[in-house]
């Protein structure tokens, strides 16, 4: 566990199911610190990458609404599982962050990277 400050581990943390918390670190003096820059702009992205599905499943469940029963169902049972999925890992990236833990989630560090590395 690296040696991060108490606020750092909370900040980091909270990014990654709120991803307003990671927006307000990567704007402001807190992208100085290189733990934070690091969750912040890979919270951030992790949040816009589950943005971008949440639309194309709401586009492609809308188109399987048509049929009247099944549609509907299909719509409930992915968005309960997209729910999920992006709870349980939103909670897991989190406590690893908590936990001092520099790690990298795969994709979304690869867009991450590219704003990190240009910052100061």
């Amino acid at each position: 566990m690296d040696r991060e400050a108490p606020e750092n581990r909370i900040l980091a943390a909270l990014g990654y199911p709120i991803w307003v918390v990671a927006l307000v670190v990567v704007l402001t003096e807190m992208k100085k610190d290189p733990f934070l820059r690091h969750h912040g702009w890979q919270a951030l992205f992790w949040g816009i990458g589950w943005f971008v599905l949440w639309v194309g499943l709401n586009v492609a469940t809308a188109l399987l609404a048509i049929v009247p029963l099944l549609g509907i169902v299909i719509r409930f049972l992915a968005g309960l599982a997209f729910l999920t999925a992006w709870g349980l890992l939103s909670v897991v990236y989190a406590v690893r962050a908590y936990r001092g833990e520099r790690f990298e989630i795969p994709v979304v560090v690869n867009f991450a990277r590219r704003y990190m590395l240009g910052e100061v």
